[in-house]
């Protein structure tokens, strides 16, 4: 049998990742529908190398019965698994493979080792990747048209073809009905590949009929968990760490602060001034001077504590 367990479940507002072996057991939680979202963008081009060489290892292993090409493998698994949860399934999905190799002495092993089923990996999710998108904005998008969830899915599956490419396809799903912990008793997924978690997430999402938007910061989906006209999401989006959400309140205050009386008038004196020194009827030092001044006093006018006439006065 397996040597080791993985299991997926929701449980309140967060979905839980159980995996491990007979030795250790890893749980993580997260908001619901966020390593869906992490996988919808997930850059997974830039490590088709590291499958395509998992691939020639694999093969080098039928024909060369070395250990040393499933240790190679072992480590390719270990830095793909980083990459993203789903990936942690298949590392302790093909180290139980490669053990039972081992035992074999690696003859006969293709079947149990099919190298397609590791290398075929990032081009699946890429299509994986544009079908969720084209669902989501068909169905889950506050912006697709305000009908029922339900109907929105209707529409879209009726009369798809089973090939269409942009389509994605649900299978049948192995759930169990089952005590999580002392206060769950919830259905419990034993996915056998990548697919089945993927397939699970995405009939949550819709069953739960979880809004979604796109962020107008980063232009990526994120659900509405809050309030439904939240405009930014809650992802690190610049090198300093700060969240879309941070850079929204930020501009949301710059476009406040540019249709400010005080700063518009500022803005027209400054651009005048600023075109003086061209002219030689100002010079740099006494341009500076005054933009110090006119900026203090439009902090003044701007806090109320000189009117809008008086510095409009003040700037003339």
């Amino acid at each position: 049998g397996m040597a080791y367990s993985f299991k997926v479940y929701i449980s309140g507002e967060k979905e839980y990742f159980e995996y491990g072996n007979e030795q250790k057991t890893i749980k993580k939680g997260f908001a619901f529908s966020q390593s869906l979202m992490d996988l919808l963008y997930l850059d997974i081009m830039s490590y088709s190398n590291l499958f395509e060489k998992m691939g020639t290892d694999l093969r080098q292993l039928y024909s060369e019965k070395d250990a040393r090409f499933a240790d190679e493998i072992r480590k390719g698994l270990d830095t793909v698994a980083k990459k993203h949860i789903y990936f942690e399934l298949v590392r302790l999905d093909w180290m139980d493979r490669l053990e039972q190799a081992e035992v074999k002495k690696f003859e006969n092993v293709i079947g149990l080792l099919p190298y397609k089923k590791l290398t075929h990996i990032p081009s699946e999710v890429v299509t994986i990747q544009d079908q969720v998108k084209h669902l989501w904005e068909n169905v889950l998008d506050v912006l697709s048209p305000k009908e029922a969830v339900q109907k929105k899915m209707a529409d879209y599956y009726e009369g798809k073809s089973a090939n269409g490419l942009e389509i994605f396809l649900f299978q049948p799903l192995a759930l169990r009905f089952e005590r999580i912990d002392q206060k769950t008793f919830t259905e419990v997924l034993y996915p056998k590949d990548i697919y089945e978690i993927i397939d699970y997430f995405i009939r949550e999402c819709i069953m739960k009929e979880l809004p979604f938007r796109v962020c107008k910061n980063c232009g990526k989906y994120f659900p509405l968990t809050g309030h439904i006209n939240t405009e930014y999401c809650d992802r690190p989006f610049d090198s300093a760490g700060r969240t879309c959400k941070e850079i929204g309140a930020l501009l949301v205050w710059e476009k406040k602060k540019k249709e400010n009386p005080a700063f518009k008038a500022y803005s027209r004196a400054y651009k005048k001034r600023f075109a003086w020194i061209k002219y030689g009827k100002i010079t740099q030092e006494a341009f500076y001077e005054w933009s110090e001044q006119a900026r203090k006093m439009r902090e003044q006018c701007a806090n109320g504590k000189i009117s809008l006439e008086d510095f409009k006065e003040w700037l003339e």
